[in-house]
């Protein structure tokens, strides 16, 4: 279960997925819908829907579940959930931590501005700056 601010990062996680199978041509397709159930999901009791909600799909073909390679796609999909969990968890840090630099650069601006306070030797000569 994903709280509402983790969902902009869930859907960037499994489109960077799908695009990575550009470059691996025998990896599954994996698709991602948001609030609305896949088709093969219609008419079943108990699927949730709306804005909360999000479906992966997984396209197998007989080359992922032939006798030789079924054992790993099994691990591989079992294991996807974490795959998703930690990337989400991996660019929140990442964002926070630019938010945290960002910060630190702005205070640093903001200091640099804050006027020197007058000594009384500026103040004894008239110089105001």
């Amino acid at each position: 279960e994903l709280c509402r601010e983790e969902h902009p990062q869930a859907v960037v996680s499994t489109q960077s997925t799908g695009d990575a199978r550009k470059a691996h041509q025998q990896a599954p397709q994996v698709l991602f819908s948001y609030g609305e159930a896949p088709r093969e999901l219609a008419g079943v009791k108990g699927v949730l829907s709306g804005d909360n909600v999000g479906f992966v799909t997984f396209v197998l073909f007989p080359r992922h579940t032939n006798q030789a390679n079924r054992e790993n796609t099994i691990n591989l999909i079992h294991q996807f959930r974490t795959y998703l969990h930690y990337h989400i968890k991996c660019s929140k840090a990442y964002l926070h931590q630019r938010m945290r630099s960002k910060t630190s650069s702005f205070l640093k601006v903001l200091n640099r501005a804050k006027p020197e306070a007058m000594t009384d030797k500026d103040k004894k000569f008239g110089n105001r700056g």
